[in-house]
């Protein structure tokens, strides 16, 4: 994806007016009616500056992402500060703009906090929840999932390029019950914007996190601007990282919905998206273009997108117009 124009100083004024507007509103995390396209038009030129200039994203498309319903299903990075979430946003709305619907499933504790809560839900959060996902797909929405949640957002560093759900299926039943394709998404260079030695789940089932705020994790590790972390995963400062995110073909089950009751096609299929997933996430990693300390031609090419290796193809300069739509996305789901 070719670098957006440099925001003025007017726009992110805008932007930042934006915000201070939509600061005061109260969230509903059940609501699809709460995903606000002005809101999101007003804030692009903040989330373009962060995937330009912060962040310097590098996007990789293998193929476009189907029209209607479709589940977006990314790995998970950087505790709750998620960075390569934002780049994953704007990368979505400079491609198919914010006309296209779409919403990201996420944990319901963000909707709690003072004014991050409200921007979340207008750019597209709603509750995670089976039957939110099933309601946005039913809209014909493209809805982003992170099936691993907190545990994968919070693995240790050494596991950085893991790509494992553990025991979740509930995003396969998702997609089956709905007859939606799944788009594999994988991204690097987010989880090292911190240092997290463990994921601490003996110290959340020691404190009974999981009984009072949903969590199976109490990190420990170092982090901005803290330094120690211990036990709390706050959102962090992420340093200026380079974020590398490869979106996969997509994966038609061409299975009926009654599928999603038969547990070897759910692994079947789970199988065939952790296999595109590995693939995507092995040829990333070789290729080294993320981190602090990017390598390669490309760590210089903020915001661009390079051809991957095989099929993918890189993103194309946007042409955008405020409301129109090309050819959606925010955070975690555990149906």
């Amino acid at each position: 994806m070719e670098r957006a124009p440099r925001p003025s100083a007017r726009e992110l004024r805008d932007a930042a007016r934006t915000f201070a507007r939509c600061a005061g509103r109260r969230a509903r995390p059940n609501d699809l009616d709460a995903r606000d396209p002005a809101f999101i038009a007003g804030v692009r030129p903040f989330m373009d500056a962060l995937y330009d200039g912060y962040f310097r994203c590098e996007t990789e498309l293998e193929q476009e992402i189907p029209s209607g319903g479709v589940l977006l299903v990314a790995n998970h990075n950087g505790m709750t500060g998620t960075p390569d979430m934002f780049c994953h946003m704007a990368a979505f709305w400079r491609r198919y703009g914010h006309g296209r619907v779409a919403y990201g499933l996420m944990h319901d504790v963000p909707f709690g906090l003072p004014a991050a809560g409200a921007w979340f839900n207008a750019a597209g959060a709603i509750a995670a929840s089976p039957e939110n996902g099933r309601r946005a797909l039913a809209r014909d929405a493209a809805v982003l999932v992170f099936p691993g949640g907190d545990v994968d957002a919070c693995k240790p560093f050494r596991d950085r390029y893991r790509v494992d759900f553990g025991e979740r299926r509930g995003f396969i039943r998702l997609a089956l019950r709905s007859r939606v394709p799944i788009v594999p998404i994988v991204s690097v260079g987010g989880h090292e914007s911190l240092y997290l030695l463990s994921d601490g789940r003996w110290l959340a089932d020691k404190l009974r996190l999981r009984s009072f705020l949903r969590t199976n994790v109490a990190p420990l590790g170092f982090a901005l601007p803290y330094g120690l972390v211990a036990g709390v995963a706050a959102p962090h400062l992420p340093p200026p990282v380079k974020i590398h995110t490869r979106i996969c073909a997509p994966i038609e089950s061409g299975l009926p919905a009654d599928a999603a009751d038969d547990p070897a096609e759910v692994e079947r299929l789970y199988v065939r998206v952790m296999r595109s997933m590995r693939r995507s996430m092995n040829e990333l990693r070789a290729a080294g273009r993320h981190g602090l300390f990017p390598r390669g031609a490309s760590s210089a090419g903020a915001g661009r997108a390079h051809a991957a290796p095989g099929p993918a193809a890189p993103i194309p300069a946007p042409s955008v117009q405020a409301g129109s739509v090309q050819a959606g996305w925010a955070r975690e789901a555990r149906p």
